[in-house]
């Protein structure tokens, strides 16, 4: 993911990265490539130290995890997290990266088509 960030505040990069969290463990089947993927957003988003990585990814999958529970909590999360993207540019910026995190792994489950089509939906792409 090599992206620049400056289209997003530090507030919006974590939304962000929770987001692409909540879409990684929407399926229950983490793939080192999904790890990869978000380990190269934590260093743009200016995390270089790899305990410091941990710490953030940690912290991220803490927040997400009590919305794995159901889709419904799943889909009420992702679209909070979503309300943090006012401009197009970010919101086609997070809907292609959840995209491409989410159909890493060559396989799209029920959960993250209904989050991916939510989101879509939110941010009328």
């Amino acid at each position: 993911m090599d992206i620049d960030l400056k289209i997003f505040s530090p507030s919006q990069q974590h939304a962000w990265f929770d987001l692409l969290i909540l879409a990684m463990y929407a399926d229950g089947h983490l793939t080192t490539a999904e790890d990869e993927q978000l380990q190269k957003l934590l260093v743009a988003m200016g995390y270089t130290d790899e305990i410091d990585q941990h710490r953030e990814f940690d912290s991220a999958v803490t927040k997400t995890r009590p919305f794995l529970s159901s889709i419904q909590a799943a889909k009420d999360q992702a679209l909070l997290l979503a309300d943090a993207f006012s401009e197009r540019a970010q919101q086609r910026l997070v809907i292609a990266t959840v995209e491409k995190l989410m159909t890493s792994d060559g396989h799209v489950t029920t959960w993250e088509s209904i989050l991916l089509s939510e989101l879509r939906m939110k941010f009328r792409l």
